[in-house]
């Protein structure tokens, strides 16, 4: 990993000088102030310093080769498996474990029926349909609304925003303010300024809780403020504790937790499970057209027992996004894909 410490007048010309000669996957490691040495201790100047680093690590072509083979051979033993485990399906439970339902959710949505018909795959589907319930948008029709996003990385949080942004400011002409604490990765902050820069609405940058308490009079301007935060892993626990100080010490109305809908069921479990501290908070789920199995979508609402919101299909901004359809989701689930 490449290490470097910049120095200069502010923090947007230091991000420049780092995207500049690390590029975008540069992560912000440390940063910090301070004021030169005047002339006698007068026309002292302030100076930012910021460390910053990017891996350096050289891709072998033989390494690409074998890791792509191990793929192939894993994705044939799948094919396999799925095939024998096709002709082991016996009842709907079986059908929807096979399919990646959690097996506890399974048998209170199968109970009292069991064989696989037209008429019990329809009453199935109506029950998913309601235990995933209706979408919450976020609703401001009558008053302001102050939402945080929250969420692991890589899951399109920043893009995400900006669609949501775009249909309050163009559909509900909404006056809206973007901030960003996604202070870690470059590129995230960046790409917030570009999009406000399209939908003509100012960007913040915030650098931790402190930052955001003191915009609370240019806040209280806008109708709608959408607050991004940097992704997290849930094995990070530092990282989560700092997401716990900023919401903790933070003033929000709605909180949405985002989820790829590509993640493994196993995966999407311990993730919620690290957002125990969260009282209430929304799902959202992002990246519907990368895969054809939304049980993910229907395990998570099981394991945090929270709301869902909108989905994403796509990069398109603001077209991509609309709110959660139960039914839809259901009729996918029961494909068996």
């Amino acid at each position: 990993m490449k290490v470097k410490r910049y120095i200069a007048d502010n923090y947007q010309d230091a991000l420049r000088m780092i995207k500049t000669e690390m590029g975008s996957d540069a992560i912000i490691l440390q940063q910090n102030s301070y004021k030169e040495k005047g002339f006698k201790g007068l026309f002292k100047k302030k100076k930012v310093e910021v460390l910053a680093a990017v891996e350096e690590n050289k891709i072998d072509e033989r390494d690409i080769f074998y890791k792509d083979l191990y793929e192939i051979k894993s994705l044939l033993r799948e094919f396999k498996k799925s095939e024998n485990s096709e002709t082991d399906k016996k009842d709907l439970r079986d059908k929807l474990i096979y399919i990646g339902v959690d097996e506890d959710l399974t048998k209170i949505l199968t109970e009292g029926i069991s064989e696989i018909t037209d008429d019990n795959i329809k009453i199935l589907q109506k029950r998913i349909a309601n235990f995933i319930g209706p979408p919450k948008k976020i609703n401001c029709l009558n008053e302001k609304k102050r939402v945080v996003f929250i969420g692991p990385t890589g899951v399109g949080k920043t893009t995400t925003i900006a669609k949501i942004a775009s249909q309050l400011i163009l559909r509900e002409k909404k006056n809206v303010l973007l901030i960003t604490a996604d202070i870690f990765r470059i590129a995230g902050a960046e790409q917030l300024k570009i999009y406000g820069e399209i939908l003509g609405v100012p960007v913040k940058v915030v650098n931790n809780i402190f930052d955001l308490n003191r915009l609370e009079s240019e806040i209280s301007k806008y109708d709608v403020v959408l607050i991004d935060t940097a992704g997290r892993s849930h094995t990070d626990s530092r990282k989560m504790q700092e997401l716990k100080t900023f919401l903790q010490y933070g003033s929000y109305d709605d909180i949405y937790l985002c989820l790829s809908a590509t993640t493994k069921n196993s995966d999407a479990k311990k993730i919620i499970k690290s957002y125990d501290f969260i009282n209430d908070y929304n799902l959202l789920f992002t990246k519907l057209d990368e895969t054809d199995n939304y049980s993910v979508i229907l395990n998570s609402i099981y394991y945090s027992k929270k709301p869902i919101s909108y989905v994403t299909t796509g990069q398109i901004v603001p077209d991509d996004i609309c709110l959660a359809d139960s039914k839809m989701i259901a009729q996918n689930i029961l494909k068996g894909n």
